[in-house]
């Protein structure tokens, strides 16, 4: 007789990775035929370009050396958290060590913020499209999940809208920007903050892990910044996508006192503490030379012009060209097919793998997702195989 296991209701809404679909594909291709994919879905750095840069792997060899293996439970290294109070003072929010907690990765700091905050009944409003994995742990603690559509083409917060949205039991407003999956900047922080300031029991989370990397002579604005705000935001940010750190699993929060204690206390109840000797690579990567964050970003930057060029050749498809991050957001309703036909059809017949925008939110129908923190050669080359595919219903 085969056991029955007990699970808990509360992980019905359990599935792998909406995001990751594409790339679970991808990988069973490669492995049964052998044939190059190109990998325009993963969310991640790939090939020669973007090694992470040697101060960083010699700071983690040396912390190994000198014996940084052992549990130090709490939210950081204090010079790690001094150095990251620095970075946000300069975002234009003061802010103090004991502010500052180091986290694994920026996920885990966006689960324990919401599972710190959410209860039974609770509303939280997210982005439409926006980031799938945020909507996991709110539903695990039963809140109630809103999303605010975000206009088209230039997927920015209608607030009117949005304010219709709050009630009393709205205890979290998520923002992201430069913006998941579609690159663009968040250009009214200004206009969301009045909104918040009016509802008290309102906190906003600001994911920002993309802050540095932003395009053409634009600047990131971090809403904790404006006035009021600092008391009720937290900043989500991480060592990943600045510094080609994504497999370190380090990111960090910022927040007022009393929430930094009890996201402590979370971390030591579930992790007990990122990796000492992360920490000091993190301390290596944050205090050290800047010069490669800079070059890095100017070739994002013109990788980012060699795919959008290269998309809006492609008949039945249009991409506007994004401020941030390294995703484009392609429109392909010319082709007649939905997200998720285009995205299997270029998979499977050409060895393309994109992320169906519908990952995202049902707002990113007709769209998909691409990475270009890819090889030059893969840009042109995954352009060239989906010229070759039939993209026609």
């Amino acid at each position: 007789m085969s056991m029955t296991y007990p699970f808990s209701k509360r992980i019905n809404h359990f599935v792998p990775p909406k995001q990751w679909a594409s790339m679970r594909v991808a990988k069973e291709l490669e492995k049964n035929s052998g044939k190059k994919v190109i990998h325009f879905e993963k969310g991640d750095y790939q090939g020669p370009d973007f090694e992470t840069p040697d101060h960083i792997l010699e700071a983690t060899i040396k912390a190994l050396k000198d014996g940084y293996v052992r549990y130090d439970p709490g939210p950081g290294l204090p010079e790690l958290r001094e150095a990251i109070a620095e970075e946000v003072t300069k975002r234009g929010r003061p802010t103090t060590a004991d502010e500052v907690i180091v986290t694994a990765g920026a996920k885990q700091s966006l689960n324990m913020a919401l599972l710190t905050f959410l209860e039974d009944g609770d509303e939280v409003i997210f982005p439409n499209p926006g980031y799938p994995p945020d909507e996991v742990w709110a539903k695990y603690a039963r809140a109630n999940i809103k999303h605010t559509p975000l206009t088209k083409p230039d997927w920015q917060f209608d607030v009117e809208k949005l304010e219709k949205m709050i009630t009393p039991k709205t205890k979290l407003l998520i923002i992201n920007t430069p913006q998941r999956p579609n690159g663009h900047l968040v250009e009214n922080p200004e206009e969301i903050a009045e909104l918040c300031l009016k509802h008290k029991q309102l906190m906003v989370i600001s994911d920002e892990i993309f802050s540095h990397i932003v395009y053409d002579g634009k600047q990131h604005k971090s809403i904790a910044a404006l006035p009021g705000m600092a008391e009720r935001t937290i900043v989500i940010d991480t060592f990943s996508k600045t510094y080609a750190m994504t497999g370190w699993r380090i990111g960090w929060s910022v927040a007022p006192k009393p929430v930094i204690e009890k996201l402590s206390i979370f971390l030591q109840d579930t992790i007990t503490n990122v990796a000492a000797f992360i920490q000091k690579a993190a301390y290596a990567a944050i205090t050290g030379p800047q010069e490669w964050t800079v070059k890095k970003t100017q070739l994002l930057q013109k990788k980012r012009d060699r795919m959008i060029t290269g998309l809006n050749s492609i008949p039945g498809i249009k991409a506007d060209t994004p401020s941030g991050a390294f995703y484009a957001f392609p429109d392909i309703t010319g082709t007649g097919l939905t997200s998720q036909e285009f995205t299997n059809r270029l998979i499977e017949t050409v060895g393309v793998a994109v992320v169906a925008g519908t990952a995202f939110g049902d707002q990113g129908e007709g769209y998909v997702r691409v990475t270009y923190a890819v090889s030059d050669d893969d840009i042109d080359e995954g352009i060239r195989r989906i010229k070759q595919a039939n993209l026609k219903a």
